[in-house]
């Protein structure tokens, strides 16, 4: 769980250094989609599948990931644009979220875990 709490907290502001490139606008929203969904998703998931999330965890998660598209979108919070608005404007509505993915991962190792032979985890 501490690992988790660093990890988010460490990359949150790796991600923030990225605002030059959410707010320019010369580059689309679907460049800024794009490198939101490799290297943003990819930085939030990594070693999510053997993680104990809290729920403050889950929620820092998620307003990071909000963060990035509101940003990509031009928008800030100071216009109080709903979520969801954010999610259609960035062409995204309906599609799973961080959170999504990374049950998902943890399923699948879940599924790894139960398939391998027991002699190998009992270490």
């Amino acid at each position: 769980m501490q690992g988790s709490v660093n990890f988010v907290r460490i990359y949150h502001n790796d991600i923030n250094g990225l605002n030059s490139i959410w707010w320019h606008k010369s580059i689309t929203k679907n460049r800024k989609l794009y490198i939101c969904q490799t290297t943003i998703t990819s930085i939030l998931v990594y070693g999510a599948e053997v993680w104990q999330i809290p729920t403050t965890e889950i929620n820092k998660i998620l307003s990071t990931e909000m963060g990035v598209l509101r940003r990509s979108a031009k928008k800030s919070r100071m216009e109080r644009t709903k979520n969801d608005r954010i999610k259609e404007i960035m062409g995204v509505k309906g599609q799973p979220d961080i959170t999504d993915i990374i049950e998902e991962k943890r399923l699948q190792w879940y599924g790894h875990v139960k398939r391998m032979p027991e002699r190998e985890y009992q270490n």
